[in-house]
């Protein structure tokens, strides 16, 4: 049974802008999008903002750092093309991100390494799946004197979910930040 909770808001979107040079029926670069609302979001303690990579600060998709991803996707481990039940609650885990070394050995999907990170920790049992894309993988980092949660990284693909020896596939947000910027500017 689902409920309507009263910190929820719907908000249809506007507009959807694709990346201009994603194609996926050949790759899985480029794999990121924008969604522009219709109306504004009202913030409050259950809704916030995430930050945006700058760029003096570098790419925040470190290898042996950890992130934290939510989604409502898959809950159960999948083999590659097999679905699965969407979860009924948002849930969340938190990844350690591997070397792209690691990530290239282990993806049977060739990809650019600039433009995707892997992460989990090899074991199986949790991970990222269908449902879950287009999630923000993100990491708490310093600014000045404070914490700031930071997009590193959004889902994008993987060889099932939840498989031993398999990860997690995000696509890089540092790479497209004035791609984002461009866009956001633009407000058609």
């Amino acid at each position: 049974m689902s409920r309507r909770e009263t910190s929820q808001q719907e908000v249809v979107p506007e507009k959807i802008l694709v990346h201009q040079d994603y194609n996926y029926t050949s790759s899985v670069d480029f794999d990121i999008a924008l969604v522009k609302l219709s109306r504004k979001v009202r913030l409050n303690r259950f809704i916030r903002t995430l930050c945006l990579p700058a760029k003096e600060e570098g790419d925040p998709a470190i290898p042996s750092t950890y992130g934290v991803v939510a989604g409502w996707g898959g809950t159960r481990a999948l083999r590659h093309g097999e679905l699965g039940n969407i979860s009924k609650v948002l849930r969340h885990a938190h990844f350690t991100i591997r070397s792209d070394d690691l990530c290239l050995k282990k993806s049977l999907i060739p990809y650019n390494s600039t433009m995707a990170f892997c992460a989990g920790d090899g074991k199986g049992g949790s991970d990222t799946c269908q449902g879950d894309s287009g999630g923000a993988f993100v990491r708490e980092i310093i600014r000045g004197s404070k914490f700031q949660w930071v997009v590193a990284g959004v889902v994008s693909w993987g060889e099932g979910c939840a498989q031993k020896d398999k990860y997690g596939y995000y696509t890089r947000v540092y790479p497209f930040v004035a791609w984002i910027k461009k866009a956001m500017d633009e407000r058609e």
